[in-house]
């Protein structure tokens, strides 16, 4: 392939506000070289040139999800883990007869984990306990992950394989459901269940990752995602991306934002480039997950069948914070202090008062300008919060496909329509002006920024209701979410995020417009190809 590239013929859509829209883009050895007019753009071209006539189609800068988990979830999706997700199999009890499927099917000894329980979405849900596991699977390890990955339920081989005792202390940042002996019950939470699912993903041997990784790599790519991080890296993870990098895989550039869990909290230095594989920051769980009640809120859970009977939710419930208030503070000034971006997961209200207090004590203390510290998920965000963002410059990544998948539950069952219609708050915090980012954080949804910026735009739900029609973002802030604003979250405007000369020569090829297709039909359009650092890696022709 000739080193040079020339892209005429289509929609150009740059997303650089010096230059919105052009006829023409070159490219020189990956690199953006001059975007304008045709004319000018030949004067660069020489007869080895690559002409790509669009045909009509639209060029943009390629995606960006600005939080994801490529590796981690090709260990909790791909085989032999079994899907059993609501959008896969909507009954509790279906549920429960593909895991005594899977289980009659087990060689002996073999490790079996299931994926997607979901106390929202699974009709007849029921909670499910150590002691009925090991009555369906007497003789192995089993686990069951909620659809959110903050919850594991095992049965007693699966605590004997991962060494959780009833002697054992629970780990900071961690829950451990126990019997009124001390006996866990079966449901663990938070840290300890990402430290347990590795059990699992390690006795089944490094093989099983390579052909997994690589098929969740490609779903990334060829959704015209060409940057995405790996929240939650640890450091063996390294290994495995250099790995597909000396391969050759088609592989997103990825931002690495490693698991702050290490007893030191000692980060690894890293950058593999140009801007390929780099430590970007830590990411911490202030909190859990609203879908299993372990979020800190102001005002209660909602009191119904499925708050008290599924979640166990006790009246007034309001949750809490993962860690204790000495750890956590100590956690935010040792990151603060060794200079790494932090980005803090946080769902509940207070729980973001109590980040933005602690952070604003630290900042005063030790002034960082353009800290770019990040909010992730903001599902109960509000407006002063909002504002006390934008004064701080916190910046919010804001995961809107909790409205497609849950919109339904969040506003019947967990938080009320009020609250429902400023969950996630998207379009207030565009409205005051913060880059904030949109993310799929895969596993949880698949990878597909035209799906984040449908969601974003229409806010409708499963069953077609609109939750929440004040916070539908417009297309431009919606699409400036998946490419430059995404590109400034990660540190990285300054060579992603639009088709500007200098840039990484990352693109993604669309049969339609994004800002002039309807929003409803926005997961519809085509992705034609995926370019990075100037080469085709992806094509629907050949797909």
């Amino acid at each position: 392939m000739s080193e040079t590239a020339l892209f005429f013929g289509g929609e150009i859509l740059t997303i650089d506000p010096e230059l919105p829209q052009a006829e023409a883009v070159f490219i020189d050895d990956g690199t953006i070289a001059f975007v304008g007019s045709l004319s000018e753009a030949e004067t660069n071209a020489d007869p080895d040139t690559q002409r790509i006539d669009l045909q009509g189609s639209v060029l943009l800068p390629g995606f960006i999800d600005a939080h994801s988990h490529p590796l981690w979830a090709a260990k909790t999706r791909g085989a032999p883990v079994v899907d059993v997700r609501a959008e896969t199999v909507p009954t509790f009890d279906a549920l429960l007869a593909k895991i005594e499927r899977r289980v009659a099917a087990a060689k002996p000894g073999e490790h079996l984990l299931f994926f997607g329980l979901d106390a929202q979405l699974h009709e007849g849900f029921q909670s499910l306990t150590r002691d009925w596991l090991d009555q369906i699977a007497p003789d192995h390890p089993v686990g069951v992950q909620t659809s959110n990955c903050h919850a594991l339920y095992m049965n007693s081989a699966g605590f004997d394989a991962c060494g959780i005792t009833a002697d054992m202390p629970t780990p900071t940042g961690s829950v451990i459901e126990r019997d009124p002996c001390g006996r866990p019950n079966g449901k663990i939470a938070e840290a300890i269940t990402w430290k347990a699912v590795e059990t699992f993903y390690e006795a089944w041997g490094d093989d099983r990752l390579s052909t997994e990784f690589k098929a969740m790599i490609d779903q990334f790519i060829s959704n015209g995602i060409t940057t995405t991080t790996e929240h939650l890296y640890l450091p063996f993870y390294r290994a495995y991306y250099q790995a597909a990098l000396k391969q050759g895989w088609p592989m997103p550039r990825i931002a690495a934002y490693q698991q702050a869990v290490t007893p030191d909290m000692a980060v690894e230095e890293m950058n593999i480039g140009p801007d390929r594989l780099w430590m970007a920051g830590v990411k911490i769980h202030a909190d859990g997950s609203p879908f299993i009640g372990n979020i800190w809120v102001s005002e209660p859970y909602l009191e119904n069948d499925i708050t008290k009977g599924r979640m166990g939710l006790a009246k007034g419930h309001t949750g809490g914070v993962n860690y204790p208030a000495e750890f956590f503070e100590a956690m935010v000034r040792t990151y603060v202090g060794q200079g790494w971006q932090m980005t803090i997961h946080t769902q509940g209200d207070r729980t973001i008062d109590m980040v933005l207090d602690l952070l604003e004590i630290v900042l005063n203390e030790k002034p960082r300008p353009d800290h770019r510290f990040r909010l992730e998920h903001c599902a109960l965000m509000r407006d002063d919060q909002i504002a006390r963002c934008m004064e701080m410059g916190v910046l919010g990544s804001f995961f809107i496909n909790h409205i497609t998948h849950w919109g339904a539950p969040i506003e019947d069952v967990l938080f009320g329509p009020d609250r429902a219609a400023h969950y996630v708050p998207a379009g207030s915090a565009a409205k005051a002006g913060m880059r904030l980012s949109l993310h799929a954080d895969t596993p949880m949804t698949d990878p597909s920024c035209l799906e984040l910026m449908q969601a974003a735009m229409t806010r409708k739900a499963s069953d077609g209701r609109c939750v929440g029609p004040d916070e539908c973002m417009k297309a431009w802030d919606a699409l400036k979410a998946v490419t430059i604003d995404a590109a400034y979250q990660i540190r990285k405007e300054n060579t992603l995020g639009s088709i500007t000369p200098g840039k990484h020569a990352d693109f993604v090829v669309l049969a339609e417009n994004p800002l002039t297709t309807s929003a409803d039909r926005l997961r519809e359009i085509e992705v034609q190809q995926t370019w990075l650092a100037g080469e085709r890696v992806w094509s629907h022709v050949d797909a």
